[in-house]
């Protein structure tokens, strides 16, 4: 399976009818995983989740549906509930007037089953009461809801990473993480538990299931033998990869070990570049121990959700090489604890790219699968004097093998010749923080680099990998020189080393990954372009699913992203679909064509937004979802010439031609709607342009028509609704005094 990529931008996705407010949206599942057999009950919490009705998990060997649904008890309800039991404390005063006694715990049910409320009302009150009696807690909407699920797992289902989904008459809900396991599940009470039992006595090997409430560490007891290696293996982040309104934006997960008199024999709270925390314990006694989990900067709510993989458990740490080329065989050495083997032959696939699953038992270990020649780094490697020439284009596998070691490679080039000079590193799960250094034979420095920000990087927050695109000033043999910024070392710090020309691509994102909108209906989507060297050329995007069809369906030339529209089928024959979205270019002469991956936007700490891809593009119906009214422009795409106007054309219904209003969704700078009028069955648009305003010198505008009608009671009050989106309508900006590029 290809490598996760993501992509960090600061943009917020267009919006418009019926594709974002009301879609439901979850933000934690409880627990996040299970052992292959077992049948349990899940919570996923989030928002809008009232009218879910069924749900989905990717993979073959389980399946998931719907057993409940839970929202916050109404506030008007909860204090009628405080009344009746501040009315009961009064009739318990004392005799002088003395403070009443409040209702015990256990009379606070009798209390209000008298005053008619279901024993989910008051499960839900005794709930919320806790939650406001928690100076540490706070409000979180995001959360408010839940959806119970029933998941069964086949005893023969494929261990590892599945997602699941949310559907109902509202959409279809974001992908969260859930994992098949295949050890003993422990599962710490859900947050709702108001009176949790104390853990059992651990068991190794098993997966830990908790939540972080604030404030909170989670203690487990263990008992261990000495001379053991324990590993135990965080997973957080990996399950909720960022939280839109927390610093630093994910679930800091703490891992420490402490022997039965309290003392703190190892702690870990990451592992080496990754926030999940990774601790290994050699056990230097036999007896009990303790281990505690908790937020580094001890906040804590529901969806501070975590898995630990605890025992004897083999670990994969790295390996090196971290690649070779495709379709050969390679031996490759692995770096770890607990581990069976120090040296595997990996099966390279045939087709280039980053694999994850090509080492067995370790499905989140990286490799690549090069296109071209390559060689190992041959030693001495750190001396200019005795390096020999590399041919180019050419992919080096070398490895920092100390502290403050500085590889050097030399290289013959010509001027005019443009180099790409690459460090694959830290995306394929190295330590290594690179930097580049290019001299000339003299010594004398060329160009220097060190982080790449690569908007195809995966869920990385520190970009740690280089690129220089290097144009020889002259003829003649240069040398490269790759080390790491942070002078560390190792036999498990490899690194891959590309140069050779440039390599134009391109790579595509779709955002959100699951569509959703009603039959007939034209759904935004955003189409975001991953460039590589230097291509900026134009895409055309095309949609292959029967049924779908793209307006506006071309990423501009230099362009990063459109907002195109997904006309859905008139008549769909199912409800969910799965999308094949492609886009074509020419690249370097020739005609290339990109599948496109759907992706989620995932807002950080208040302002980061990233988009990470998913393992599915889909498109959802709601159940019983009404036709929309069939809209059309024409033309399909307008001018704009010296900041003259343009017109289009709008078909619409014939009941609401009169009154009908035109609005840009996320308009363009510079771009206004200045009029519209009925016109042969439908409606003139005008569209103004100010070119003292305008940036984008081309793109699409969106278009959403309301309808407007006189109350039938009251004549002075307007009824209004949206009839949907025009198809997007591509846009040029044409100066003829502007010099052309």
């Amino acid at each position: 399976m290809r490598g996760a990529l993501a992509w960090v931008v600061m943009a917020v996705a267009a919006t418009s009818w019926g594709q974002q407010s009301k879609d439901p949206r979850i933000a934690y599942l409880y627990p996040a995983g299970a052992r292959q057999g077992e049948s349990l009950e899940i919570t996923v919490g989030g928002q809008q989740l009232s009218q879910i009705t069924e749900a989905r998990i990717s993979g073959t060997g389980a399946s998931v549906s719907v057993a409940g649904y839970s929202c916050p008890l109404p506030g008007k309800r909860f204090q009628e509930f405080r009344e009746t039991l501040a009315a009961h404390d009064k009739e318990m005063m004392q005799p002088g007037g003395k403070k009443p006694k409040p209702a015990k715990e256990e009379d606070i049910a009798s209390i209000l089953q008298e005053a008619g409320a279901s024993e989910e009302e008051i499960r839900l009150f005794k709930l919320m009461q806790h939650q406001r009696n928690d100076p540490k807690r706070q409000d979180n909407k995001q959360l408010a809801e839940s959806v119970a699920l029933r998941v069964d797992i086949a005893p023969d289902a494929l261990p590892g990473r599945r997602v699941i989904r949310l559907l109902g008459k509202n959409g279809i809900s974001n992908p969260l993480v859930f994992s098949v396991g295949t050890s003993p599940e422990v599962r710490e009470p859900p947050s709702t538990d108001l009176s949790p039992p104390p853990p059992a006595p651990l068991d190794f090997p098993a997966v830990i299931n908790g939540q972080s409430l604030p404030g909170e560490t989670d203690s487990y007891t263990f008992r261990a033998t000495r001379g053991q290696k324990l590993v135990l293996v965080g997973r957080a982040r990996a399950l909720v990869p960022y939280l839109a309104d927390a610093v630093p934006g994910w679930f800091q997960m703490v891992l420490a070990v402490h022997d039965a008199a309290g003392n703190k024999l190892a702690e870990a709270q990451s592992f080496r570049f990754a926030p999940d925390p990774v601790l290994v314990f050699d056990v230097g006694e036999t007896g009990e121990y303790r281990l505690e989990v908790c937020d580094a900067l001890h906040r804590g709510r529901e969806d501070f959700v975590y898995r630990i993989a605890a025992g004897e458990i083999p670990f994969f740490s790295g390996i090196a090489p971290l690649g070779a080329p495709r379709g050969t065989r390679a031996d490759v050495e692995v770096f770890g604890w607990n581990l069976p083997r120090r040296k595997v032959s990996v099966k390279v696939p045939d087709e280039p790219g980053t694999y994850g699953g090509l080492i067995e038992g370790a499905s989140s270990i990286l490799f690549e699968a090069g296109d071209g020649a390559e060689v190992a780094a041959a030693e001495p490697d750190d001396d200019p004097s005795q390096v020999e020439i590399l041919p180019v284009p050419v992919t080096v596998n070398g490895r920092i093998d100390k502290p403050g070691d500085a590889d050097v490679f030399a290289v013959r080039a010509s001027k005019g010749q443009s180099l790409v000079v690459e460090v694959l590193a830290r995306r394929l799960g190295s330590p290594v923080d690179s930097f580049l250094r290019i001299t000339d034979e003299k010594g004398r420095e060329i160009l220097r680099g060190d982080d790449l920000e690569d908007a195809g990087s995966g869920l990385l927050t520190h970009h740690a990998d280089t690129r220089l695109l290097f144009d020889p000033p002259a003829d003649g043999v240069y040398r490269i020189w790759v080390g790491d910024a942070q002078n560390a070392g190792g036999p498990d710090f490899p690194y891959r080393l590309r140069v050779g020309p440039p390599r134009p691509d391109f790579e595509l994102r779709v955002m959100p990954s699951g569509i959703n909108g009603q039959p007939g209906a034209n759904v935004p989507v955003t189409v975001h372009a991953l460039r590589k060297d230097g291509f900026r050329g134009e895409i055309r995007l095309d949609c292959g699913t029967p049924g779908f069809a793209l307006s506006g369906g071309v990423i501009p030339a230099g362009a990063d992203s459109v907002t195109a529209t997904l006309l859905f089928p008139a008549k769909p024959e199912k409800s969910l679909y799965d999308l094949a979205i492609t886009g074509s270019a020419e690249v370097g002469g020739k005609a290339v064509t990109r599948p496109a991956l759907g992706a989620e936007d995932m807002l950080q700490a208040f302002i980061y937004h990233h988009i990470v891809p998913t393992d599915e593009l889909l498109a959802f119906i709601p159940p019983d979802a009404k036709p929309r009214p069939r809209l059309a422009a024409v033309p399909g795409s307008v001018e704009f010439l010296n900041g003259a106007p343009a017109t289009i054309r709008a078909t619409a219904p014939n009941y609401v031609v009169e009154g009908l209003k035109a609005a840009l969704v996320n308009p363009p700078d510079g771009i206004t709607v200045a009029g519209v009028k009925p016109a042969g069955g439908g409606v003139e648009i005008e569209l103004a342009a100010d070119p003292a305003k305008i940036k984008a010198a081309a793109g699409n505008l969106l278009i959403e028509l309301i309808a407007n009608r006189p109350h039938k009671d009251d004549p002075t009050k307007t009824n209004s609704w949206s009839l949907g989106n025009l198809p997007a309508i591509a846009f040029r900006v044409e100066n003829s005094a502007a010099p052309r590029p």
